[in-house]
């Protein structure tokens, strides 16, 4: 899913210094139990959710959504998209990369939206492919739920008749 390479393995490193200078903003809290995710890659992913998908979404619903479609794929996605979520909310790199040293969780939602915005034209293919994965996820996730289906004119899975027992 995201080929970070030497370059992505650069970003980790200085991005992972950054981590203790600013802590995250906890606003969103899992609400089962999570299968690929942690507390703090839930909050982030959340949050990057809220701005994602239409107001009318339940960020933390589907947040969990992701979590779970994310078991389904490979180990290596898995810890791929956990450090994309690090990535985004990460202070020092987005200081060096964005002009922006506050993690994610702690902007207000138009930073967060600019945030999302430079990671998606970023030149560093493995923000770009990131931000791809983030936002297609995100929606999935939103358009998963059947309080969607009606307003794009989706009737819902056919219903399959059990065989008549002879």
């Amino acid at each position: 899913m995201l080929k970070l390479g030497l370059l992505g393995g650069g970003l980790l490193a200085v991005s992972g210094a950054g981590l203790s200078l600013w802590p995250s903003l906890e606003r969103y809290r899992a609400r089962r139990a999570l299968m690929v995710l942690d507390g703090a890659g839930f909050n982030v992913l959340a949050a990057a959710c809220a701005r994602i998908v239409p107001p009318d979404g339940d960020a933390v619903e589907i947040a969990h959504r992701v979590d779970e479609t994310l078991a389904l794929g490979p180990p290596e996605a898995q810890a791929d998209f956990r450090d994309l979520l690090k990535l985004l909310e990460n202070g020092l790199l987005g200081l060096i990369l964005d002009g922006r040293p506050r993690p994610f969780t702690r902007l207000p939602p138009e930073k967060q939206d600019a945030a999302l915005q430079n990671f998606r034209d970023s030149r560093i293919v493995a923000r770009r492919s990131g931000y791809h994965a983030l936002r297609k996820l995100c929606l999935a996730g939103y358009y998963a739920g059947d309080g969607t289906w009606a307003a794009i004119g989706y009737p819902g899975p056919p219903t399959i008749m059990e065989p008549k027992a002879p």
